[in-house]
């Protein structure tokens, strides 16, 4: 189940990140935010990592930067 999440997106078979629009179709599917960092390294484009959890799955996934995922940061670090 976990694998469906890092699937290469569908514009380069070698980026493993998703977008904001995953994030928040986990989150309907009962996945919880832990946190939310920037992530560190070369890429022409932001990403963050976001921590999500759901009962005894954990998962750690590169989000690429958007509305959607500002959203979800605004929202996490207001809490």
């Amino acid at each position: 189940m976990l694998d469906w999440y890092l699937q290469p997106r569908h514009w380069s078979p070698c980026q493993t990140y998703a977008t904001g629009d995953v994030v928040m179709n986990m989150l309907s599917q009962g996945w919880r935010v832990t946190s939310v960092q920037p992530a560190h390294g070369k890429s022409r484009a932001q990403l963050h990592v976001v921590n999500l959890c759901r009962e005894e799955d954990r998962l750690d996934l590169l989000v690429l930067d958007g509305p959607a995922m500002q959203s979800i940061a605004m929202k996490f670090t207001s809490a």
